[in-house]
């Protein structure tokens, strides 16, 4: 068994001559991740969330969990974070410079996606009782790590699909006899860790939706058919005003016929401030839209949204990078509306707040 961050033995001597709190959800500490997480952070202002949450004993110290809403003392420790700690992390160098590149000339038109234009969407595939299926998306971010929701990774994800474009076919072609344009044969890989950001959470509501995946074998780039999107690491981009933008959205989720499609297809969205977002989501509490807004923007229009299977997918605006215009993903598919493209815009966690997370975890 894991011994307890040290963080809760002071909690646990700093609360012995407290008061009993009161409350409906009083649990032990490990069995409340948003104590947990707070306890990990092992600051001053984490320990006094953890007293004022005290409510009795059993073994060890018991909280009232849902006072511990993982909030903006997390944010500001895990989330927030300077130019100068991205640009200059030991690990900036594992981020493929060649990246996000954008290949208008490969649209066949409408909302069908090119069949090299966005080379780096990954498939996740999943186990359930020895059926394989897929029902997530992702991006790849370098050779051994796919970027994804928090909300897809469970225990039966097997594997990661790079490099398709029709499910439904064995090898993928468009076009006609002597301007027949066909792609290389997929990657399928296996998985070997799957990584939830240690916030995360989906009760009362979503939190730090966002995770990655690390392959068995490194993505081989060599075929035509697989890429690496460019993630937002320098200070302006994570700075940039995206309100007023318009994004790509790219999954195999589901249509306005409420069906999947077999073919990648693509969505251009406009991007809103947080407080024209929050007019959207009425009826929330006041520290609900601070927790959830903090790291998160929304898009989406009435007839154009992501929906249900396009869940950790890359929400991408078109933007200078390294002085060329590149795809830059800004954002990853998390939540929104049952009615996709009717009444409010899809919620996407936002990378920018999640630079440091992201690359205080990947490894050569």
């Amino acid at each position: 068994m894991r011994s307890l961050p040290v963080v809760l033995c002071c909690v646990l001597l700093a609360t012995l001559t407290a008061a009993f709190k009161k409350c409906d959800n009083c649990k032990r500490i490990t069995n409340c991740a948003p104590a947990m997480q707070l306890a990990r952070l092992n600051s001053r202002a984490a320990l006094q969330q953890l007293q004022v949450a005290f409510c009795g004993f059993d073994v060890i110290q018991k909280v009232c969990c849902s006072d511990l809403l993982p909030t903006r003392l997390m944010n500001e420790k895990n989330a927030q974070t300077s130019g100068d700690e991205i640009e200059n992390h030991r690990n900036i160098r594992l981020l493929p410079t060649e990246c996000g590149d954008v290949d208008g000339n490969k649209i066949i038109g409408g909302t069908t996606a090119g069949l090299f234009e966005f080379p780096w969407m990954a498939l996740i595939s999943y186990n359930y009782n020895g059926i394989l299926m897929f029902k997530c998306g992702g991006t790849v971010i370098t050779a051994r790590y796919v970027l994804t929701a928090a909300h897809c990774i469970n225990q039966h994800i097997v594997a990661v699909r790079i490099g398709d474009y029709d499910v439904s076919q064995a090898e993928d072609c468009v076009g006609e006899d002597e301007i027949l344009d066909c792609a290389s044969k997929y990657q399928d890989i296996f998985v070997t860790h799957k990584i939830a950001h240690f916030g995360y959470v989906s009760r009362p509501y979503v939190l730090n939706d966002i995770g990655l995946l690390r392959l068995a074998t490194p993505v081989d780039f060599s075929y035509v058919n697989s890429g690496v999107i460019c993630l937002p690491v320098t200070k302006e981009l994570r700075e940039k005003d995206l309100s007023g933008e318009r994004g790509v959205v790219t999954g195999w989720g589901l249509t306005e016929n409420q069906t999947k499609s077999n073919i990648l297809l693509k969505v251009e969205l406009p991007i809103f401030s947080k407080s024209s977002c929050n007019t959207f989501y009425k009826g929330i509490s006041k520290q609900e839209k601070v927790d959830r807004m903090t790291n998160t923007f929304c898009a989406g229009e009435t007839g154009h949204d992501s929906c249900n299977g396009d869940s950790g997918g890359p929400l991408m605006v078109e933007t200078f990078y390294d002085d060329l215009y590149k795809y830059v993903q800004f954002g990853v598919v998390s939540y929104g509306s049952r009615t996709c493209g009717l009444d409010k815009p899809g919620i996407y966690t936002d990378v920018r707040k999640f630079m440091k997370w992201i690359l205080d975890t990947i490894k050569p």
